[in-house]
């Protein structure tokens, strides 16, 4: 059983001092025989004690709502309403070590721009982290009314701050040892909140951040000495991100310094803006931000914390659940995340493969969002790693896919799941990989391609070390041999007759959309069964298009689709 988040009923949060109720006081202050000097302090302590009661009052109960936590980290206790403001309701998860470690409780902040994102989105590899870690941590919601009203967005992680400290003692994390951890919008959002004098923290981590100039995230308005000692900041930041360039951030550090706070900047190698997007051989920072947690903490001792979570083996049927990290290939160390509904029947599955430009992500990277309306759905999936580039080329990516849908069907009674029924679900670099997967195997019971890329030869212009054309595919000339070999590898290129059906989700705001056109009139003139569902004005991801009510019907049609051409 996983780690447990314990939220007592509200009738369990004691909200006087033992021995001594409010009532019971004000009985002894009335007394005529009660000397003056005591009726002062008792009136004193009332004025005292009947504050923190009314703080208490104000603080909502720590209830979740959603019983299967956030399908990302076994449990979690899954959206849990912290605000009520102007007719929102804002919602957070929360996980805690099934024993206390004492160690500091890290409220997590998406970013998103202040437009887009959600508590499971962009934040999968950092939860991880902090769990493997047995760091206690809390992925908040926040109000996305764009950056014209980012301190609405301040306003609300504050009320998260104080809705964790205000429960500390159920979730049996420290008041005073709450830390912010933002990833670019929400890396602003944090560094706002560690300049306030309330609520305090004890420290930010701000990873891959986009700032603004002025407020609280700009230190040098304060002058040294004026305000009391500042928390401790992290920022960890690419070096290529031209987004927000890294000498900016080094700025910032030294401003930090200088108004009496601590500062440490990790620079990654290469890393382009967005944490997600930092590729494998990048993320040595994981280790450094444990470090830095651990000597923050205080804890005793050396030895440094776990930076992963451990490797299942599959040794007989799964249980109902989230299973982590199931190691499908031995020989390559790839491991697996399995979702298995409550079912007597073999259901359904899909397996999700991540994105990530053929170089970046992971299993928890980029497709969470499809974690949750799958596994309500009563559809079991599985999300997969696979090697990426440059480590290997793209020939080696289709050779793990390949062995992945070989490993699910071949234990399809570990799942119970129906081996016929297997539908491929990828996005982005995954898609491309997907469909070209469908032009050989068509005993597929079908494929999902969100924004995938179809064709290579738009795309690829030049034979730089940093092109597709040569992490993919090792190319040094775009000739007749090079392009071969890209339309060798386009799905526009490889579609036949008898494929299995497609699902293509598209949105216009992006330039792969006409790409998602010229695929789905090419399996028209082949007579395969599928289907464009077109977002309009939607961006390239599906992170992107959290917190949007007008796309979200993708979903539903996801789910929909599967259980039509999987039944």
């Amino acid at each position: 059983m996983g780690p447990v988040l314990y939220a007592p009923a509200v009738s369990e949060v004691r909200l006087e001092r033992p021995g001594f109720s409010p009532a019971r006081i004000r009985r002894w202050h009335n007394a005529r025989t009660m000397p003056f000097l005591m009726r002062v302090l008792v009136a004193a302590w009332l004025l005292v004690s009947g504050a923190t009661i009314a703080a208490a009052a104000d603080c909502l109960p720590a209830t979740p709502t959603q019983p299967d936590g956030n399908y990302i980290i076994p449990g979690v206790r899954g959206g849990i309403v912290y605000r009520r403001v102007d007719g929102r309701t804002l919602a957070l998860d929360g996980w805690v070590p099934p024993t206390a470690s004492g160690r500091p409780a890290v409220i997590v902040i998406h970013g998103g721009g202040y437009t887009t994102g959600s508590r499971i989105a962009y934040l999968g590899q950092l939860l991880e982290l902090m769990t493997a870690a047995r760091v206690p941590w809390f992925s908040v919601d926040y109000s996305l009314n764009g950056p014209a009203a980012r301190a609405a967005s301040v306003d609300d992680v504050r009320s998260a701050v104080e809705f964790v400290r205000c429960h500390a003692e159920e979730f049996g994390v420290t008041s005073e040892r709450i830390v912010l951890l933002g990833e670019d919008s929400g890396a602003a959002i944090a560094l706002d909140v560690a300049g306030d004098s309330s609520p305090r923290v004890a420290g930010a981590i701000l990873v891959g951040g986009a700032y603004r100039t002025g407020g609280a995230g700009a230190p040098a308005e304060t002058a040294p000495g004026a305000q009391a000692p500042r928390p401790s900041l992290l920022f960890v930041h690419g070096t290529a991100d031209s987004e927000q360039p890294i000498d900016g951030v080094q700025s910032r550090c030294a401003q930090w310094r200088a108004t009496g706070g601590g500062c440490t900047l990790i620079p990654v190698d290469g890393g382009i803006h967005r944490a997600e997007n930092w590729r494998p051989a990048q993320w040595g920072y994981k280790r450094q931000v444990l470090e830095w947690l651990r000597r923050l903490s205080r804890e005793p001792g050396e030895g440094a914390w776990s930076e992963a979570l451990p490797t299942t083996f599959l040794t007989g049927k799964l249980s109902p659940g989230l299973h982590k990290r199931v190691l499908w290939d031995r020989e390559q160390s790839l491991t697996l995340d399995a979702w298995i509904p409550e079912a007597t029947a073999p259901t359904a599955i899909a397996l999700l493969v991540h994105g990530g430009g053929w170089e970046a992500g992971d299993r928890v990277t980029y497709v969470t969002p499809l974690f949750e309306p799958l596994a309500r759905a009563g559809i079991a999936w599985v999300s997969i790693d696979y090697r990426l580039t440059p480590e290997v080329q793209h020939p080696n990516q289709l050779d793990d896919l390949r062995r992945a849908v070989a490993y699910v069907r071949a234990r399809a009674q570990e799942f119970n799941i129906d081996p016929s029924r297997l539908v491929l679900v990828g996005e982005s670099a995954s898609g491309q990989m997907a469909t070209l997967l469908a032009a050989e195997d068509h005993t597929l019971a079908g494929v999902v391609s969100l924004y995938g890329v179809y064709d290579f030869e738009p795309l690829v212009s030049d034979v730089s070390p940093r092109s597709l054309a040569a992490r993919l595919f090792g190319l040094d000339a775009l000739d007749d041999a090079g392009r071969r070999t890209l339309r060798k590898y386009s799905p526009l290129r490889r579609a036949v007759r008898g494929m299995p059906p497609i699902l293509l989700i598209h949105g216009t705001n992006e330039r792969l959309w006409h790409e998602g056109v010229a695929y789905a009139a090419r399996l028209r003139e082949l007579g395969v069964p599928h289907e464009l569902l077109r977002l309009d004005g939607a961006p390239h991801g599906m992170e992107n298009w959290e917190g949007h009510s007008e796309w979200m019907r993708y979903k539903t049609r996801i789910v929909a689709w599967i259980l039509a051409n999987a039944e």
